[in-house]
């Protein structure tokens, strides 16, 4: 998770949400908010920033504080363990991290850390794919794996670079790749690569280098079973898979069970699943997607 001091949601409602990165506070539209109210009215005013959606699914951030304070907040960072990540005002309201996931980059640390233990001939390679600005790619590598890291946005990849020289990790053993993921995963299962750690945040929509369209629900079963193909099924040896996304309608029950439906019983190891959500004061929690974590020697 993230230190208080790094990032905090702040209070949700009527469709938007107000989070505080850094020294920076951000009040930006979240669907998931649309049928509460805020809490606090009043702490609204802290926003820095906000961001407003217009027609046709652009938009525009509006700068709520004194110039000389919006301008140095064109860029800036926040820390999680031993990462350091940057910060961006984009056009499409995002800033560079998804602060839900923060869980699953702890997981899949600990994951790597087991793996070390147990694997005294090699490094562990782990295979992250739709993989945004890395803060998952550092912390499987922070933890003594070998990435590889895919996604289909060059400039994107290189944010994810960005991060690495931040947290003076440019030397890490880490393969930055601008790849379609789903042509990457056939590429591999046909030349019979294979990973210890697979992590997949997969888009509900979006787009390869070259245009090629993802559907989330039209490619989920061929990614994941690409992913169980990819993993090595050695039984003394641990191995990992975490999947999460943020399709409507698709559930922590139905991650597990996706899960569950390719890894099958003869792989034994668990499978848990859970929302993935933001936590706001006075037990308040904000929906942020679902994901399934899978482990082989988990009991």
């Amino acid at each position: 998770m993230f230190a208080p001091d790094q990032y905090e949601l702040l209070d949700f409602g009527s469709g938007r949400k107000l989070e505080r990165f850094g020294d920076q506070v951000l009040d930006r539209p979240s669907p998931a908010a649309e049928r509460v109210s805020p809490a606090d009215p009043e702490i609204w005013h802290a926003a820095t920033a906000r961001f407003d959606l217009a027609k046709g699914g652009s938009g525009q951030w509006i700068d709520m504080a004194e110039p000389a304070t919006s301008d140095q907040a064109d860029a800036w960072s926040v820390r999680h363990e031993q990462t350091q990540l940057l910060l961006q005002r984009s056009a499409s309201g995002n800033v560079g991290i998804f602060p839900e996931q923060a869980r699953n980059w702890d997981w899949i640390a600990e994951q790597v850390e087991t793996q070390r233990s147990t694997m005294q001939d090699r490094v562990p390679r782990v295979l992250n794919l739709f993989a945004y600005t890395g803060g998952a790619t550092l912390a499987a590598a922070a933890a003594g794996a070998e990435v590889t890291h895919v996604d289909s946005s060059g400039p994107t990849v290189s944010w994810a670079k960005r991060n690495a020289d931040a947290s003076a990790m440019a030397d890490a053993p880490v393969r930055w790749l601008v790849e379609d993921a789903m042509k990457f995963v056939a590429r591999e299962c046909r030349r019979g690569n294979r990973y210890d750690g697979i992590i997949a945040d997969p888009p509900t929509y979006g787009h390869g280098p070259k245009g090629r369209p993802f559907k989330f629900r039209d490619s989920l079963w061929e990614l994941l079973a690409a992913c169980s193909e990819l993993l090595e099924p050695t039984e003394d040896r641990s191995r990992f898979l975490v999947f999460s996304c943020h399709a409507p309608g698709f559930d922590a029950s139905d991650a597990k069970n996706a899960i569950t439906s390719v890894l099958g019983a003869a792989r034994g190891g668990r499978t848990t699943s859970r929302p993935l959500a933001l936590d706001a004061p006075a037990g308040r929690s904000l929906s942020a997607g679902v994901c399934a974590r899978w482990s082989s020697l988990a009991t």
